[in-house]
């Protein structure tokens, strides 16, 4: 795997809780991450074998991976819920 840089993003995804087995899908934007993390959600709903999953988005930084937040302190779960409500408003 290659070196991961500064403010890189990857969706984290565990399909049944608990495990300590991560898929993770390096994405290149927010827009990217929010594709990624509602098909595998999309697949899991489908899916009777899945009954506990997480997902969640993590930013490279400090030389560490930690939970990615936007400017107002919110992640990724708080940011789809918000697009998703002003999507169905049109």
């Amino acid at each position: 795997m290659k070196q991961a840089k500064a403010e890189q993003l990857r969706v984290a995804y565990i399909d049944r809780v608990p495990t300590d087995t991560f898929l993770y899908v390096y994405v290149e934007n927010l827009n990217e991450a929010m594709l990624v993390i509602d098909v595998l959600t999309r697949r899991d709903l489908n899916d009777d074998r899945i009954t506990d999953n997480s997902i969640g988005l993590e930013v490279f930084e400090d030389g560490d991976w930690i939970e990615w937040e936007n400017e107002d302190a919110e992640n990724i779960d708080c940011v789809m819920e918000s697009y998703k409500s002003k999507v169905n408003q049109i």
